[in-house]
């Protein structure tokens, strides 16, 4: 069968899920093609096992510090990557670049950001442009979708002071958002 789309993705360094979650579900006439966005791995550094734990209000640098600890990335010194990897994928023509990294977006809180991020891939490659916040609302929006529920392999902190408030910008009413139980946070 002749490929008839080709999407390109970028990807988080220490990603391992994305690209077989594309697999899973695309059509054998749409290929996908990926380009990671350094994120700091810090390979064999022992992580913290401190509880880092939020405290409603706090700051974004304060959040990507946690963030950081906890995930071992700081998703701002991920987004420095994003024109590089836009501009490498573009030389394979796709017909999309997705920005596959739900968090990477979300963690500022507000639309715009989202919607910047989009830009800057476009604008580094050429190619349509879209994160997978943005792809989210616009499925939301063509489903008729109006009040949303929240779950994901987040702290409950990012979930409800994060990404509530960018959907609610958007338009939805969020009537809950709930992260990993194991991820206590105040």
């Amino acid at each position: 069968m002749p490929v008839s789309k080709r999407i390109a993705a970028l990807v988080p360094a220490t990603n391992p899920v994305v690209e077989p979650d594309f697999y899973r579900v695309l059509p054998p006439e749409v290929t996908v093609h990926f380009e990671r966005m350094f994120n700091g791995d810090w390979g064999n550094q022992p992580r913290s096992t401190e509880n880092t734990g939020h405290h409603i209000g706090i700051s974004s640098e304060e959040a990507a510090t946690v963030d950081t600890a906890l995930f071992g990335f700081d998703a701002d010194k991920m987004n420095e990557d994003v024109s590089r990897g836009a501009r490498s994928l573009s030389n394979i023509k796709p017909d999309i670049l997705v920005y596959a990294c739900t968090s990477g977006t979300y963690h500022k809180g507000y639309l715009q950001f989202d919607q910047e991020m989009s830009d800057k891939m476009q604008l580094a490659s050429g190619v349509p442009s879209i994160t997978a916040v943005g792809a989210c609302i616009e499925a939301f929006r063509f489903m008729g979708s109006r009040r949303l529920s929240i779950a994901g392999p987040y702290r409950h902190f990012h979930l409800r002071h994060r990404l509530k408030p960018l959907l609610e910008e958007a338009g939805f009413e969020v009537l809950s958002a709930d992260g990993e139980p194991w991820m206590q946070d105040s």
